[in-house]
């Protein structure tokens, strides 16, 4: 069984092959995860400002609801008492 030179060229033709496709390969993926990552970096950031929004929003909600709240501690027990006098009136 001796090697040829063709054999030789076919054997060495694999190889380059295969280190080829190894190192095409390694680069594409590095680029993909780097896009990946940057991708993901922008919507999470994108995220983060909307959960920013969202919270201050709901903050200027509480104090409204919070205003209500205290006026209607002062207003119902007015009501209360302008219904006992108009009832009393009425008998």
């Amino acid at each position: 069984m001796e090697f040829e030179l063709k054999d030789v060229f076919y054997i060495a033709g694999i190889a380059v092959t295969a280190l080829g496709t190894f190192l095409g390969t390694k680069h594409n993926l590095k680029d993909y995860i780097r896009d990946k990552s940057e991708n993901l970096k922008d919507k999470i950031h994108s995220l983060e400002l909307k959960l920013n929004e969202q919270k201050a929003k709901d903050d200027l909600q509480q104090q409204v609801i919070d205003q209500i709240g205290k006026q209607m501690d002062t207003l119902v027990p007015k009501l209360i008492e302008a219904l006992n006098k108009r009832q009393k009136a009425k008998k």
